[in-house]
């Protein structure tokens, strides 16, 4: 009797004890607001060179992260020192085809709201990455070819170039992790692929900014 009185009473601390690490730093889910009036406007243009054929489906999407300071967020967890509350947002993004090989889409500095969210002082955002995704037909388990470029690229004046395998163009897909084409950077794509330039097409980045609309 003595034994299972002991092991409750352990089950029940320990019970106790998930209880309060789990609620100890209260909001998981915070209600983050996108700003319903944004001003600060760069026109992102993605243009497709020497792919085999057509992209028909564009979608796109820009990461918010808040910062350059976390001070405004419940502190991490005592025991794990991870943090309870997500720090990022992701927004999608309308895209424009304006061409056969040519998208653009808008991305904005003030895309989200700052506010005091957790009652610790106002939280900043600041874009972690911006990423735009293509499909030749948008058919289901097609391969998508994507391409992430952060902050300094998304709002900058010069040009990036990224590039990805053209023999991944249409090619059948192997499993999960073969879903996905991730384009790169020259550097990048001729030490994992190769220096042949035949093997990849381009996708150029530029943006420019269109002042303060709305």
């Amino acid at each position: 009797m003595k034994t299972r009185n002991l092991l409750g009473g352990v089950i029940v601390a320990a019970a106790m004890a998930l209880g309060l690490i789990a609620c100890s730093n209260a909001v998981k889910d915070p209600k983050y607001e996108r700003n319903p009036n944004p001003r600060q406007k760069y026109v992102v243009t993605a243009k497709v060179d020497g792919a085999p054929g057509p992209f028909r489906v564009a979608t796109a999407s820009v990461q918010y992260k808040i910062g350059p300071s976390q001070t405004c967020m419940p502190p991490a967890e005592p025991i794990s020192g991870t943090f309870p509350t997500p720090d990022r947002e992701v927004v999608s993004l309308p895209v424009r085809k304006v061409a056969e090989s040519e998208f653009q889409f808008d991305v904005y500095l003030d895309g989200m709201v700052a506010k005091d969210y957790f009652g610790r002082g106002v939280c900043t955002w600041e874009i972690e990455g911006v990423t735009l995704s293509l499909k030749p037909t948008g058919a289901k388990g097609e391969r998508r070819f994507a391409t992430t470029i952060d902050m300094p690229d998304a709002t900058g004046l010069k040009p990036v170039i990224m590039y990805a395998r053209r023999e991944k163009y249409g090619a059948p897909v192997s499993d999960v992790y073969d879903e996905v084409e991730r384009s790169m950077e020259v550097p990048h794509a001729t030490a994992l692929y190769g220096s042949d330039p035949s093997k990849f097409f381009a996708i150029t980045f530029s943006a420019k900014e269109s002042g303060h609309d709305r």
